[in-house]
């Protein structure tokens, strides 16, 4: 094995955190975390954002995640897959439809943290591969100053 290519599966192995292709497990019942998290806003306002919440809140079937010395690449499902730096720099990305985002990625101990910060609040998803079952989870935690408070839930992944 060439010097290089040792130095980059050292730097590959040394960085924490998920990667490989993950296949969904188990989900919460979203509608139900939808309703409780948005219970005790104004009636006026509570379709409005329970329609957004569950346009936006999906239990993916299947995550990719890539890691390079120099880059983070998740894919959800069949969609576009977004490029961050390994570094955890926030880039710019745009969802499907057509809302910018800032996106970033990075390690956080044996974690992977991804962030989204958009016009009207965040979202940040947690992978962590627990070392007893070999399951992924995904912790994530919607925010904004809309919601009474964040609303959060966690989806399990098997490798």
């Amino acid at each position: 094995m060439a010097p290089t290519s040792i130095l980059v599966s050292l730097l590959l192995a040394a960085q924490p955190g998920p990667t490989g292709s993950w296949t969904l497990n188990t989900a919460p019942d979203l509608k139900a975390v939808i309703e409780s998290a948005t219970a005790s806003m104004n009636f006026v306002v509570r379709p409005i954002a329970r329609g957004r919440l569950k346009k936006t809140n999906d239990a993916y079937k299947r995550i990719q995640i890539q890691r390079t010395a120099t880059e983070t690449v998740i894919q959800y499902d069949d969609r576009k897959a977004q490029h961050m730096p390994a570094d955890g720099s926030a880039v710019a990305w745009t969802r499907e439809d057509g809302e910018v985002f800032q996106i970033s990625a990075k390690a956080a101990g044996a974690d992977l943290v991804q962030t989204y910060k958009g016009v009207d609040g965040g979202r940040s998803n947690v992978f962590h591969v627990d070392p007893a079952t070999g399951l992924l989870s995904v912790a994530v935690t919607i925010t904004s100053p809309k919601l009474p408070q964040p609303m959060t839930y966690t989806l399990t992944y098997k490798n």
